[in-house]
């Protein structure tokens, strides 16, 4: 069989998805919860692999590339600075758990890819950089031929927010991380542990944050957050005496006491959250 096949996942984090291109054409792609009915499913989607396969009258060995949006090693790159953060009070007890969480991740990871090459016997099991999967989807979709891409997410690897240049070319397209601010200075972090905060489920239900977000006071939290994210020359870094130092575990929560402390906040569960989200029930701003 002389076609190119190649076969997209995102899978074992949240959402997990499977998107199918056979000689540079879409075939489909597919959530997993559609086919599941099991809401941000994150188990392999074994359905929706399946689902393609079969729209294309494939089989599993007429796979010849695997690409799957994490890679592992680079996870590997948080581990020495925990150095750096042992010698800090804000972060000297979060350290070396982030040091074993980043190093269990990259673990984690490259026995998936493992067991994607069992899966596919005649694959090239190809991890991709997940910025630059999240980048090279914005710009396909986007329909420019040359454009600079942002991308914003909680953790990438170690990346949290990258500038792409993304550029249309005869044989496919070329991409370019220009410019990276990595982890801990994470926006989507901050973003998800106030969501979490405001009662509603993280990594879930920011996009209802910012949807309320619209009808609330920008005043009411700006000195706030100017202090838990401090803006620099080249982007911004987060004050770890409001915002924990990330662990990937969730036994380590996000917003330490003295931000909840802080006036425009209030405490955790001195208001009833009042959305249809069946998030737990931790409060609104006092």
């Amino acid at each position: 069989m002389n076609r190119s096949t190649v076969l997209g996942l995102c899978s074992y984090t949240h959402d997990s998805a499977a998107a199918l291109v056979v000689d540079g054409q879409l075939v489909g792609f597919v959530e997993e919860e559609r086919l599941s009915g099991v809401k941000h499913d994150k188990r392999y989607p074994a359905k929706a692999v399946e689902w393609l396969l079969d729209e294309a009258g494939l089989t599993r060995a007429d796979i010849g590339i695997v690409a799957y949006n994490f890679t592992s090693q680079l996870y590997l790159r948080a581990v020495p600075s925990a150095l750096v953060h042992a010698l800090r009070p804000a972060t000297s007890a979060r350290a070396l758990p982030r040091a074993r969480s980043f190093a269990k991740v990259a673990a984690n990871t490259r026995g998936r890819l493992a067991r994607l090459g069992g899966a596919f016997p005649n694959a090239t099991v190809q991890p991709v950089l997940h910025h630059r999967a999240h980048g090279l989807y914005a710009f396909a979709a986007s329909g420019y031929e040359d454009a600079a891409v942002l991308v914003v997410d909680s953790l990438g690897e170690v990346q949290a927010t990258t500038i792409g240049h993304a550029r249309q070319r005869a044989n496919g397209c070329s991409y370019r991380i220009v410019h990276a601010q990595d982890d801990p200075a994470s926006l989507g972090y901050v973003y998800g542990a106030v969501t979490e905060h405001l009662g509603w489920r993280r990594g879930d239900e920011e996009g209802t944050v910012m949807a309320l977000a619209a009808l609330g006071d920008p005043d009411r939290f700006r000195s706030l957050f100017a202090k838990a994210v401090r803006l620099t020359e080249n982007g911004f870094v987060l004050d770890h005496r409001l915002l924990g130092l990330r662990v990937i575990d969730s036994r380590f929560p996000r917003l330490t006491d003295a931000f909840t402390r802080l006036p425009a906040m209030g405490r955790p569960g001195t208001h009833r959250s009042c959305g249809a989200s069946g998030g737990r029930r931790t409060g609104w701003p006092g």
